[in-house]
């Protein structure tokens, strides 16, 4: 069995008032998640799940709908660009608390 990780998917969830910490948690103790937020806007959390198969992300899928969420969206990368090293930038990212300056 390859340990090659083939696919590579993204889950937003939404999930109940309050409990976006707790499921954050245990979102990440789950084989094959590699990176979770929490996010501002119409969804509560963001996940990247990268596994050897579709099987393997159905299962790491049936996991998290067991989970306290009202809703869930999967999104599958079907193709990957090379990353340039150096040019992505988020000039965005701020600490929490610091005023937002409108230019």
């Amino acid at each position: 069995m390859s340990n090659k990780k083939e696919v590579e998917a993204y889950i937003l969830v939404v999930v109940q008032h309050g409990v976006e910490h707790q499921v954050l948690e245990n979102l990440m103790k789950f084989e094959g998640v590699t990176e979770g937020s929490l996010v501002y806007g119409e969804f509560d959390i963001h996940c990247k799940i990268d596994v050897e198969n579709m099987k393997k992300l159905r299962e790491v899928h049936d996991k998290i709908r067991k989970l306290k969420i009202l809703r869930s969206e999967t999104l599958i990368a079907y193709e990957r660009a090379p990353r340039k090293k150096g040019s992505l930038k988020n000039h965005h990212v701020r600490k929490l608390g610091q005023k937002r300056v409108r230019h």
